[in-house]
């Protein structure tokens, strides 16, 4: 990673060992990654996997979504063990590699050491658990059709918090749900992070579970085994994250050199969203627009430099949304639903677009277009469709050749206080010179510059040894149990009890049965109307589980 640091002054790597030297934490994120970060970092999803090295180390990535609604990794690593003290230290070497940027949200599985560390280092990040994971618990602790579908009701319902609380009560007598050791009890305790109500309005992107940091491990698992040393497995995650990045590539030109397609009747709304959301994006928000013609005003209440407008759908009339817009002199400055999926989604509702209709509105206000869900969202990405891929490419290698130059000079320039003050005070009126010009639009397209990382804290790379083998807990034993199954003993007779045949092909099975064939055979020769006595018949022909008859002669 030294050598990778050389090449690349950007990538930051930071690892922890134990007293004995043996290397027990690490996190690594490149330049692309931290860049990555710093445009889509809003909302964060990691979760650990198995089975990726030799030590059985847990393998921790962190992922995101990013302007195409594509996977985009923003850094992995990896500890000993999963303890609160490991995820802690993970989190805030994470946070020191981006900037102390912390994201808005974060989506984990129950995982309880994950729950108190995100508590401790990101306080004010909103925190959802999997749903996928509470599904999967759903069907394991809950036995009853019915219960289950009450209890995932529980999930989506976006009632009141109130009411929640009223159902969630009844939902418990109802079930006599008593102990508070039950699964139920420790789900409710835990409300806040899956029930929608405690949910609403918080910026998730449309993210319900970690299924994007599952599939990554998913696909990593194509590229890493077991057996692996730590170095192969660094190898092999770069080249699962270069073709993540050439498949973002792709997307990118053609976002840039095309628009999608719109009908010719098209509102002008649609038009313009045609042209500043990507083409994936664009998909979603013209459900959105399709959806303006079930929408309908049943009031309008006006006042003072705001409007708001009291919106429902024709058949179901009964839920109604508030749409409020603030004037501005005189030109719409921000406009909100209290549907909340401009905050929660990143895109327009439906009644936002059709008051923007009744308004006649023709571009879609900037508020309405978060920077996140275009093109100009790539830091050091041009942000007009007909920008040339050609400009891009040399703009940036100017850029790293400025960038290690200045690297140079602002390691001696810290050395003296006067060297300092004179490379200040030209680069402050080199920036201050740009302000006015074009060449300022220019640096703008870079997006922020990431800190320099001049000091690493991790002593000298020939002490650390390898990593201790561990036994991880939980997922573990699931994901070996295939494994295990391969070392059970051979299948046994169940009639004889033997190896290397089941009750359909034993012999000894078959010769009984022919006996008894031919004693039956010997009964039904007797004449029938010679019926024994109740004295005479005894029960000696014993067949498996059952006893029959017999005569004694």
């Amino acid at each position: 990673m030294m050598a990778r640091q050389e090449r690349d002054p950007d990538y930051f790597f930071k690892y922890l060992v134990d007293k004995d030297g043996h290397l027990k934490g690490l996190f690594w994120s490149d330049t692309q990654s931290r860049l990555d970060y710093e445009a889509f970092g809003d909302v964060v999803v990691f979760d650990s996997t198995y089975r990726t090295n030799k030590y059985n180390m847990p393998f921790v990535p962190f992922v995101g979504l990013n302007h195409h609604r594509s996977t985009v990794i923003f850094g992995c690593g990896i500890i000993s063990h999963e303890t609160n003290e490991a995820y802690e230290w993970m989190l805030r070497t994470f946070s020191e590699a981006m900037s102390q940027k912390h994201p808005i949200s974060v989506i984990t599985d129950g995982d309880l050491a994950m729950q108190r560390a995100i508590r401790v280092v990101w306080p004010d990040s909103y925190h959802m658990l999997c749903v996928w994971h509470i599904q999967q618990n759903i069907v394991l602790h809950l036995h009853d059709d019915e219960v289950r579908e009450e209890f995932r009701s529980f999930i989506y319902d976006s009632s009141s918090i109130e009411e929640h609380e009223r159902k969630w009560i009844e939902f418990l007598r109802r079930n006599e749900v008593t102990s508070e050791e039950s699964w139920l009890h420790q789900m409710y305790q835990m409300r806040k992070l899956w029930c929608a109500p405690y949910l609403v309005g918080r910026c998730f992107l449309g993210l319900s579970s970690n299924q994007r940091s599952e599939s990554l491990n998913s696909m990593l698992h194509t590229h890493l085994e077991g057996k692996m040393t730590l170095f192969d497995m660094l190898e092999h995650y770069e080249r699962c994250l270069s073709g993540r990045r050439l498949n973002e590539a792709i997307l990118d030109i053609v976002a840039l050199q095309s628009i999608p397609f719109t009908d010719a009747d098209a509102s002008s709304l649609e038009k313009h969203a045609a042209r500043v959301f990507t083409p994936c994006m664009f998909q979603l928000v013209r459900w959105s627009i399709n959806a303006v013609s079930k929408c309908v005003i049943s009031e309008i209440l006006d006042a003072w430099e705001l409007t708001t407008y009291v919106v429902a759908k024709i058949d179901r009339r009964e839920k109604k949304f508030e749409v409020r817009c603030e004037m501005k002199e005189g030109s719409l400055y921000r406009i909100s639903c209290s549907c909340r999926k401009l905050e929660c989604l990143g895109t327009p509702c439906s009644h936002i677009f059709y008051i923007l209709g009744i308004r006649q509105v023709e571009v879609l206000p900037r508020c309405c277009v978060p920077m996140r869900w275009t093109m100009s969202a790539k830091s050091a990405f041009p942000p007009t469709r007909k920008s040339e891929m050609y400009d891009y490419l040399a703009s940036l290698v100017r850029y790293r050749e400025l960038r290690n130059l200045s690297h140079a000079a602002c390691f001696r320039a810290c050395q003296s206080s006067e060297e300092y003050q004179r490379l200040k005070m030209i680069l402050s009126e080199q920036d201050g010179s740009k302000e006015s010009s074009r060449g300022q639009e220019e640096c703008i397209r870079f997006g922020p510059v990431l800190p320099q990382t001049t000091e690493i804290d991790c002593g000298d790379l020939e002490k650390v040894l390898d990593p201790v083998h561990v036994q991880g807990r939980g997922a573990p034993k699931k994901r070996l149990q295939a494994k295990m199954k391969k070392q059970r003993s051979k299948r046994k007779c169940g009639y004889c009890g033997v190896e290397g045949h089941d009750r359909r092909t034993c012999n000894k099975l078959k010769e009984q049965t022919a006996s008894y064939n031919s004693l039956y055979k010997a009964i039904g020769k007797m004449d029938a109307a010679a019926e024994p006595q109740e004295s005479d018949v005894v029960l000696v022909a014993k067949w498996p589980n059952r006893l029959y008859p017999m005569v004694a002669m």
